[in-house]
């Protein structure tokens, strides 16, 4: 079976509701038969669970939710020998640190749970350094960011607490070599993000090296050309620099402080 009937097999709204499979089928075909690990974030009935093992016959399966609207005894897949499931809050320093503990790489990383912008961001801040180079983050159900009552805004489109704005800002992280600001500080979202991609109710990210440099700028500046008044050019651009950074700086403070 291919990776739609599996999920419609068990049930499981990643087919029913939703066309992910599509998208997941592209990533996932290559390492249908490879022993790899995947992390779920969200658990409820086990439906996805189950597709994974049965999509992927050599897997490590990990399942982390709260379990506190299914009791885990309930969930047959969970007693599968290459399924392991945590009772943990995603949003917590606990679950933070259970991954890091446990040293694993996951190849595949699946955001399921509350779909809540705050939890959403937290989750993908602890977890994303526990993704191997060249692995993908998935956050599903984005539409939560247009609707009030999974904590998005339908009326402000540039509300920047929503899920989707959220990662729309972490396009700036992928180009952080061309940011014409020497004081600009790149920090781990910034070196190892190299795609994002934004599709109908979800997200993919992709892990990797961002190192490649600029055609244009040397260490985030650009450099003064040519050979007459070269330090005194250079000393007003490294002014210009200094006065927009801090400028941006004081506005950015206070719009923190009277939004």
């Amino acid at each position: 079976m291919n990776l739609k009937e599996i999920f419609i097999k068990n049930k499981c709204d990643k087919a029913t509701k939703h066309r992910y499979y599509e998208l997941y089928q592209q990533d996932f075909d290559k390492f249908q038969n490879d022993e790899i690990n995947i992390l779920e974030i969200g658990t409820f009935k086990g439906e996805s669970t189950h597709s994974w093992l049965d999509y992927f016959p050599k897997a490590q399966v990990y399942t982390a939710d709260t379990f506190e609207r299914v009791p885990p005894e309930k969930i047959p897949a969970l007693k599968n020998d290459r399924v392991q499931w945590y009772k943990l809050d995603s949003t917590s320093l606990n679950c933070k640190e259970n991954f890091n503990n446990l040293g694993i790489q996951f190849d595949f990383i699946i955001d399921d749970g509350s779909h809540n912008y705050k939890d959403v961001k937290f989750s993908f801040e602890y977890i994303f350094h526990s993704l191997k180079n060249g692995g993908y983050y998935f956050i599903e159900d984005t539409q939560s960011s247009y609707i009030r009552e999974l904590g998005g805004d339908g009326a402000n489109l540039y509300n920047q607490k929503t899920v989707i704005n959220y990662f729309k800002n972490m396009i700036d992280k992928i180009n952080h070599k061309e940011i014409e600001n020497p004081f600009y500080k790149p920090n781990y979202f910034d070196k190892n993000i190299t795609e994002i991609h934004f599709f109908h109710n979800l997200i993919v990210i992709k892990k990797n090296d961002n190192f490649e440099k600029s055609n244009i700028l040397v260490n985030n500046r650009r450099l003064v050309g040519g050979k007459n008044l070269v330090k005194i050019r250079t000393f007003i651009k490294n002014t210009k620099y200094f006065y927009f950074h801090y400028t941006a700086q004081f506005k950015s403070l206070l719009k923190n402080i009277f939004d």
